[in-house]
């Protein structure tokens, strides 16, 4: 395996007294080292020398990132300082014994890389991996998908703050870092440090073959130092990982076959297999239900819906969230355990919106699995009718919006316009004038069930002049409210015309 001038100078000093100066490249390009002979006075790019001082040449020919380990301290090295990696043992060392000692961590970086691809061969076990390459580093590792859950992790660990207690998630403060920090984190390369909760992680970005993002290798560094090459090594290692989940998807952990698949393929109307049929068949119709249908309240969301779907399974159980489009679709197992479930779900989902920043439409309840796509679109309306006509909550039910969405839908897609009668435009143009609002009047009474006494009080006029008022307003539109079908199309005419208003306002 390829070093660097780093992690040579960071095994070195555990057995010398070294000292690192000069041009450097942090490139993994260096081969085992080789003698310097006195005859030769080239030292080759990505190369790398042992020497002793008293046996080094006064005008050396240096290519770039050569590479020298010298024994010895002389006024000479000055030259090779401004133009190479020198790695000066000032004491005087056995020349052999720090050759071998070179050899050695060759030898070891070479074990490791060996194992590696071994178990590329294997299993693709990531744990095993990030067991094996712990001890280079000497600080806990883990491997985190595209949904930013933990897949794996070396043995040791630690407490951290920027991991989600008890979860197998990123913290949500953490990914806010993490997608805010610096533009499209999610886009780079190479090895970076990030504060997460204020705790140092150095973290590199892992992609498959066509460039997409798949997940990210992160090294704990609380408490410790960043050692020189680690980077290097880290992204090294973030290749081999990978590789192993190209080779064997398995260790996304995709290839589960549940009920949240079926609920997927219902909700996007798609055939289902034997399988889900027979799990679809098997669930228990004594379980309650209800769908939510999640959406975002800002143009550009950072958030990856897959970490959302997570975490909204980890705080609500009993659920099943993916993602669909630009919004979330969850399902929630709302069996009647206890007297205030409702309470307590509603004041859980509207925490979670609240944190997430999400609005959220939830459908009535359902048992039979086979209703999915029709509460799930019960879902959509609530959370469309919601935004619409009361904007600064965060949750609404259907069963609040259901009258909403039957007027909608009543109008077939044609405007409200279409469906007034001859003397409805005629109460119109008397109102766009007149000091009394007719519509006003009919709207009243209308939501007051034809009772003259309450509709009056609220109008702060005697029982009689409404009753003369409500005469003239039938003989102009030549209704008769006592006629229960004429009764209907106006409540559902009025209404119309109320939701037209807040959609020209909006």
């Amino acid at each position: 395996m390829k070093l660097n001038a780093d992690i040579l100078f960071s095994e070195l000093k555990n057995r010398y007294n070294v000292e690192i100066s000069g041009p450097k490249s942090e490139e993994l390009r260096l081969g085992r080292p080789e003698f310097y002979r006195e005859e030769e006075s080239d030292f080759l790019s990505d190369h790398l020398y042992l020497a002793t001082v008293e046996h080094l040449p006064q005008r050396p020919r240096i290519r770039e990132n050569a590479v020298l380990v010298v024994i010895g301290d002389g006024f000479v090295l000055n030259h090779y300082r401004d133009r190479m990696t020198v790695l000066l043992i000032r004491n005087r060392a056995d020349f052999f014994g720090v050759f071998h000692a070179i050899q050695d961590i060759f030898s070891r970086y070479d074990a490791w890389e060996e194992s590696l691809y071994e178990e590329l061969l294997r299993e693709c076990d990531l744990k095993k991996m990030a067991d094996l390459t712990e001890p280079l580093f000497e600080k806990p590792l883990y491997i985190m998908d595209r949904s930013f859950r933990f897949l794996a992790s070396s043995g040791t660990k630690r407490d951290s703050e920027w991991m989600e207690a008890n979860s197998r998630n990123l913290s949500s403060a953490s990914l806010s870092t993490f997608l805010s920090e610096s533009d499209l984190l999610t886009e780079k390369k190479n090895a970076m440090v990030l504060d997460l909760r204020d705790k140092p992680v150095l973290c590199v970005n892992l992609f498959d073959r066509q460039d997409r993002y798949e997940g990210c290798l992160c090294v704990d560094l609380t408490g410790e130092t960043l050692k020189g090459g680690e980077t290097k090594l880290a992204e090294k290692f973030a290749s081999f990982v990978s590789k192993a989940m190209e080779r064997n998807p398995a260790v996304r952990n995709d290839g589960r076959t549940t009920i949240k698949q079926v609920m997927r393929a219902l909700v996007n109307e798609e055939p289902l297999s034997r399988a889900q049929r027979v799990l679809l068949r098997s669930s228990d119709n004594a379980a309650a239900y209800v769908c939510l249908y999640m959406r975002t309240k800002e143009k550009h969301r950072t958030i990856p819906a897959t970490y959302i779907c997570d975490i909204f399974e980890e705080q609500i159980p009993g659920s099943n969230a993916f993602a669909k489009e630009d919004a979330i679709v969850a399902f929630v197992n709302v069996t009647e355990k206890e007297k205030d479930h409702r309470l307590r779900f509603s004041r859980t989902v509207r925490s979670f919106c609240t944190q997430m920043r999400l609005s959220a439409g939830v459908s009535n309840e359902f048992s039979e699995l086979f209703d999915v796509r029709i509460h799930y679109l019960q879902a959509q309306s609530a959370l469309e009718d919601g935004l619409l006509l009361a904007p600064d909550d965060v949750l609404f039910f259907f069963s609040s919006y259901a009258l909403t969405e039957m007027v909608i839908n009543s109008l077939g897609g044609l405007p409200v316009e279409a469906y007034y009668p001859e003397g409805l435009k005629a109460v119109i143009e008397h109102d766009k004038n007149a000091p009394v609002s007719y519509l006003e009047t009919l709207r009243v009474l209308l939501e007051e069930n034809l009772s003259y006494t309450a509709a009056a009080q609220r109008l702060f006029i005697h029982r009689s002049t409404l009753l003369d008022r409500i005469d003239r307003i039938e003989k102009e539109m030549a209704i008769d409210l006592k006629n229960s079908e004429q009764r209907l199309q106006l409540e559902i005419l009025l209404r119309a015309m109320d939701l037209e208003a807040i959609m020209r306002r909006q």
